[in-house]
Formats: C-alpha cells, structure tokens, sequence
C-alpha cells in the first residue's frame, strides 16, 4: 500500500512513542497538518514557534521522552533556533521538524526557503534533509536514535513539501538504527572505576558534585544510594537540582556564582570530588585557577567532549553514568564520616544566621510559601533572571524532575511555554512557572495557548518594573549608573491575563497569603502578579572574574 512522506512521517512518530507536537503551520508543512487529523498525535497550536521548541523542551524535560516540535520553512524555522539551542546547551532530546520549499526550488531563493540546515548545524547533534519519501522511516528513526543516545540534544529534519507530499511504498523496516559500538576498553574502565572508589574511600572531606547528565542518565536512584553509602556531601550545578532529595540531609545546595556559600566553601575545603553529569561550566567555577585547590577530581561523563574541558581532571571515566555507579556502588565502603558532617553542619547552621531566607529576601519567603500552598507533586519552571535564582535557592525539590530551568543558553521568555509542556506532558502533576517581568513579556501570547486548551498552569510574575538581574549588576559594579534596564509598571498584567481568559489577581510580596490560597485553590490556569522592589537582589553573588570564595553579601559603601 502507498503512503505518502507525511504518512509514513506521523506512523513512524507513533511508532517512537510520539503522543504529543507542539507547533505552528505553513503551507510547507500542511501535508503533516492534514494527516494529523485523522491521527492520535495531538497537536498544540503554540502562538509563536520559539514557544513551540520551548514547550517540547519542557515536555522532554519532566518526562524523560523525546520532545517534538514542528514548524514551517524561512521564518517558522529560524524562530525555532532559540528554543533549539536552548535545549543543546541543556542537552534535552529533542526533534525539531521544519517544513521546506520543494526539492525543485532548493538554492533559488524560493519564497521562504532558508537554509535552516546551515543555521542549526551548531546547535544540533545532526541535521537532516529529507530529499526522498522513501528515506523518510530511516532518517526519523536515526534522529530519534540521535536524539537519545550518548549525550541527548536536539535533532532537526527538514522536510520539503514534495517530499511530505508524494507517495511511494513504504519499507517498514522494524530495526534500522545503526549497531552499537562495542565497548572495548571494559578492562581500563573498570581500572578507573577502582581508583575512583579508592580515593573516594580513602578521602576525608569528599564532595559529589551532581550535574544535568544524572537526571538525564537516569541515575537518580544509583546516586542518592551512593550519597547515603558513603555519607557524603553533595553539591548540585543549577541543572542537577532535583536528582536527589534536597532533605536527606547531605545537601549543601548548589554551587556557583548565585550559588549557595556553604556550597561554595566546602567544595573549596574538600580533598576529592567525584562530578557527575557536569562540564563544570563557567557559572558553576567561576575562576577556574582557584576552584577546590586542594582536591583530587574525578570526571565520569557518556559526553568525551566534556571531560577535562574546562577544569583538570585527574581520574577521568567516559560511560553511562547509570551503569558506572552502579557498579560503583560495591566497591565503596560504608563509611561515618562525623568529623567532615559537624564541621559542614555548624558552618551551614552560622551561615544560615547570617543570610535569612536563603539570601532571597521576601521573595525567596514567598516562594517557599508558594511550595508549602501547592501539592508535594509539583513541578517548578523558572524563566532567567533574579526570579531564576530565587526559585532555584528557594524550591526544595521534592520529586524526580521537579524543577526545570533554562541553564546553559539562560534564554529569557523559557518559562511560561515550558511550562505548558511540562503540564502536557506530566498532567497529573501541578505546574507553577515563575517568570519576571521582562521574561514574561518575550512570550506573553502563549496566554492564548493556555486558555484555548484550558492547561491549569499556575503562573507567577515577579514585577519589580526592571530587568532585575541587570539593574542589580549595574547598581554593585557600575557605580549605581542605571541604563536600559527600566520597563516600567505601566501595564495592568492583570487585566491582560483576563483579556486573555485567565483568572488573575495582583499581590504585594510582603502579605501574599490570600493571592497564594486563591491560586493553589483554582481549578484552571491562574496568574498571580507579585509586585517586588527593584531594590530585592540576590545575595551573597560573586562579582565578575572573582573565585567561588569571594562571594558578597551587599552594596559596598
């Protein structure tokens, strides 16, 4: 039976688990629009195809699947690039399908042709051009496997109009992904997997520092056992929160330029680090010439790239890092290591005193109240700014995958569609994006969005009227010299959610009690407008080219 490229494009989609794309047509993707109304893959109508590749980011995010996007050709692809690149930097897998000008009309400047297979070659781990219907299967196939394997990321196949259009014989072929590599180097890998548990044995002040790579390996479990095994403290980089219970009380938070200073100093004080999942990126070191100058580092990534890259690594081991800790976990010894813990404890307990709320003032109170009001089950989303940073010290995370944030690329107008994925994709759990002002405004129209499909996020804007993250950097570093960073509170955003067909209500950061029971007990969607002093920063913060230990607490006089 003949099928044409589309068809085979949504049963091959069906065939990986696909259920939900979010997306936005043209008439270069109207073959895929047409076979989807007779299909069981739903289709969200995003406003804008950023939202469209954000929301299928945040979907990948809480669900562990593939995430799928699809757009049309020129301008509906390249908007997509921003949502692309979001999830390279986060490595989230994800399948960004664009539509394209007939093959016959390739290199003549069509009417919106645009090489989108140049644009995206940087910040996908492949792009695909589909010239044949009968490559179709194989090609979505190989970006799945693409997508999913080794270090995930996003995948982009482009697909001309002809292509989607004609009709050909469709070889369903059942196992066509390239073979595995067989591993030939078990024998120095387990060699690496000895020193490692020796000197993590042998260590009096280690530290694990958790990176994105364990929620994404899935080693969640294999890590919290390996943390309570040996007694050991664990910071997180902003991607890792969440991999293991913040309670269980070897938490020192996360680690970095907004990080926590427990987090910061005894990283500094530890002997061996055991990373994992992490390139110890610049936001996470800072000067990397005096990060943990006492310690010897151990590197376990499924990414080669990422070892070494940007700090020495002294024991380095590439793999799943599933797979290592599990056969890690035996050759670690059960261990007390009182001494290390009542010296973490007492500096944590006068650090604590000294810095209320998590240095996140009323804001960081809220948040937590926001936590305490909503179901243990609940998934935060956070855009980029100070309201990024707030929530990040100050959301415990309590589930698998439960708080979702725009790390590497840190792309502004990231929450509000993430959040719509996240929901679709984990629908029996609550939703709250927190965004500010500025953030919220990059992707405002996707209120539209979670009205038509009546999605019961909770949504959380932080108004102080400015980039607040800018206005804080350029009052500490640039002499108080205020520039370009006002927006203003000339807009009633509650009265837009309501234009839009949302419930929305206004509060003072300061008595938020009744705005808070009003959104945990609304059934829809619901906006809660938070009005900040543009004076509420985030504190202690490391300034510019300054080491995890030179943290500060305030304006300087």
């Amino acid at each position: 039976m003949e099928k044409t490229g589309a068809e085979i494009l949504l049963q091959t989609l069906e065939e990986e688990g696909v259920e939900i794309i979010f997306g936005y047509p043209g008439a270069n993707t109207l073959p895929v629009n047409d076979g989807l109304l007779t299909n069981p893959i739903r289709h969200y109508l995003m406003r804008h195809e950023q939202a469209a590749a954000h929301a299928a980011d945040g979907y990948a995010r809480v669900t562990g699947k593939v995430g799928v996007c699809l757009s049309t050709s020129g301008p509906g692809a390249t908007n997509l690039v921003t949502g692309i690149a979001t999830a390279f930097m986060d490595s989230t897998p994800l399948i960004a399908l664009t539509g394209q000008v007939p093959t016959s009309f390739l290199g003549s400047d069509a009417f919106q042709e645009t090489d989108v297979i140049g644009i995206t070659m940087p910040i996908t781990k492949h792009s695909f051009l589909v010239r044949n219907e009968k490559d179709m299967r194989s090609t979505i196939k190989q970006a799945f496997e693409l997508a999913k394997s080794g270090r995930p990321g996003p995948v982009l196949v482009d697909l001309p109009k002809d292509v989607l259009a004609a009709k050909c014989r469709d070889r369903e072929e059942r196992d066509i992904r390239p073979p595995m590599k067989q591993n030939n180097g078990i024998k120095k890998d387990h060699e690496q997997l000895e020193k490692i548990a020796m000197a993590l044995n042998r260590a009096e002040r280690p530290v694990i520092i958790i990176g994105g790579g364990v929620k994404l390996g899935n080693a969640c479990i294999e890590m919290t056992e390996l943390v309570e095994k040996g007694q050991i403290p664990f910071v997180s980089t902003m991607m890792g929160i969440g991999s293991v219970h913040t309670s269980n009380g070897y938490n020192l938070g996360f680690i970095g330029t907004h990080g926590f200073e427990a987090a910061n100093r005894i990283t500094h004080q530890s002997d061996f680090i055991l990373a994992a999942g992490t390139r110890f990126s610049d936001r996470s070191t800072s000067d990397v010439d005096e990060f943990a100058p006492l310690a010897t580092i151990a590197q376990i990534d499924i990414d080669p790239t990422s070892i070494g890259k940007n700090i020495k690594t002294d024991i380095p081991l590439i793999g799943e890092i599933r797979e290592i800790l599990t056969n890690l976990l035996p050759l670690v010894k059960k261990k007390s290591r009182t001494a290390w813990l009542n010296r973490i404890h007492t500096e944590k307990q006068n650090l604590e005193r000294e810095i209320p709320f998590n240095g996140c003032g009323q804001p960081g109170r809220f948040i937590g109240m926001v936590q305490e009001a909503m179901p243990e089950a609940t998934t935060a989303v956070t855009d980029v700014g100070l309201n990024q940073i707030w929530t990040v010290r100050s959301w415990k995370t309590r589930i698998p995958r439960g708080l979702v944030t725009s790390g590497g690329l840190g792309t502004m107008g990231f929450s509000l569609p993430a959040a719509i994925g996240a929901k679709t994709g984990t629908p029996d759990r609550e939703v709250v994006a927190f965004a500010g002002d500025g953030g919220f405004y990059m992707n405002i129209q996707e209120l539209a969005t979670i009205n038509y499909y009546k999605i019961p996020v909770k949504i959380v804007v932080f108004n102080n009227g400015h980039l607040g993250m800018l206005r804080q950097m350029q009052d500490l570093f640039y002499g108080s010299r205020f520039s370009n960073i006002e927006l203003g509170n000339g807009v009633d955003m509650v009265a837009v959610a309501r234009g839009f067909g949302i419930s929305a209500d206004r509060i003072s950061v300061e008595k938020p009690e009744a705005g808070i029971e009003q959104m945990s007990k609304t059934d829809g969607p619901y906006l809660l407008e938070v009005m900040v002093d543009p004076e509420d920063y985030v504190f202690p913060i490391i300034p510019p080219g300054r080491s995890n230990m030179e943290m500060i607490y305030g304006k300087p006089e």
